[in-house]
This record gives structure tokens, C-alpha cells and sequence, in this order.
């Protein structure tokens, strides 16, 4: 029973990751908002040239970010999520598999 607060740090620090996730997610100041991309303009492209820019496009919607505080926001979600969930399925190893 001695060792229960160490047992809760890994929640504890996933619970700090998430909530300053959810703080930088929510808090966008316009000085940290990144450029636009460039003007669009008609594609010339054709075959499997436009195929590559359509899904390099699409990865850049996804990747890319508008602000870099939602970025990291989101990186420290990522992160306290996957942290508890490894701390939790922790829990159900047998006691000399865990990491925690």
C-alpha cells in the first residue's frame, strides 16, 4: 500500500499532458498561427502525377497545422491518452511484465 502514489504517477502525468493539451488546443493566439498556404490555382496534372498530389494534399490537410500551439496541443494529447492507457493495461499484466 506504501508504493500507491507511485503506482498513480504515470495517471497523474497524463492527466497533466492532457489537461495543458486541452489549454493549448483551445488558446490559439494569432501570433502563432502560420502562413496560408499558396493561392490555389488550376492543376495541369494529369495520370498518376495528380493521384500523388491529391493524396499528398490530403496528408498535408491532415499533418500540416494553422497554429502552432494547436499542434502541440494535440502532439500532448496524443501522448497523456496512449501514457494512461499503457498505465491501465499495465494493470492486467502479470506483476514481473510490468513497466510501471
Amino acid at each position: 500500500m506504501a508504493d500507491l502514489p507511485q503506482k498513480n504517477q504515470p495517471l497523474i502525468a497524463a492527466a497533466a499532458l492532457l489537461g495543458t493539451g486541452v489549454l493549448l488546443k483551445t488558446w490559439k493566439p494569432t501570433p502563432l498561427d502560420l502562413p496560408d498556404p499558396k493561392k490555389k490555382r488550376p492543376h495541369l496534372d494529369r495520370g498518376m502525377s495528380r493521384k500523388v498530389r491529391k493524396a499528398r494534399d490530403g496528408i498535408a490537410k491532415f499533418a500540416l497545422p494553422s497554429n502552432m500551439l494547436n499542434s502541440l496541443g494535440t502532439s500532448l494529447i496524443t501522448v497523456g491518452g496512449v501514457l494512461a492507457v499503457l498505465r491501465l493495461v499495465d494493470e492486467v499484466v502479470d506483476e514481473q511484465e510490468r513497466l510501471f
